[in-house]
């Protein structure tokens, strides 16, 4: 999903950004959708990736490169296009702090692409239905109407 579609504020916490070595830049709402990206541009080699720091303080959360950031997965924090909920923190500690609170097990990237890529099939089945229930309620509301 591009990010300029909903606005940067909107999903600052769970924010991806592609920079590919041809500088073309995607900006995507969350990891699901980074994972996409980097699917449908196997042929453009990514040059970095930067993602939301849920740990750092203000209304826009900074991007924090994904090799410097720790993970969250599957704790309590609701996710973003995935019912498996994948957090990034900016470092250990603020990780850790999180996971006291809500649960979830900690892991650095390479980890959190794979089980985001394992949970894919579930969550477009998940977005499908969703989608397809919000269309058939504008419907009946329109008909209504």
């Amino acid at each position: 999903m591009p990010l300029l579609r909903h606005g940067r504020k909107q999903y600052h916490h769970s924010r991806m950004l592609v920079q590919y070595s041809d500088d073309l830049a995607d900006g995507t709402c969350s990891l699901h959708c980074a994972a996409i990206s980097l699917s449908l541009n196997v042929d453009r080699e990514p040059k970095a990736l930067w993602v939301g720091d849920n740990a750092a303080a203000g209304d826009v959360k900074p991007l924090v490169e994904v090799d410097k950031a720790t993970f969250l997965i599957g704790s309590k924090i609701p996710g973003v296009m995935t019912a498996n909920s994948k957090v990034a923190s900016g470092g250990d500690d603020a990780a850790k702090a999180a996971q006291a609170s809500n649960g979830g097990e900690l892991a650095k990237f390479d980890q959190r692409r794979y089980s985001s890529r394992t949970d894919m099939s579930k969550d477009v089945s998940r977005i499908r239905k969703n989608r397809a229930e919000r269309r058939r309620k504008m419907m009946e509301a329109q008909q209504k109407g």
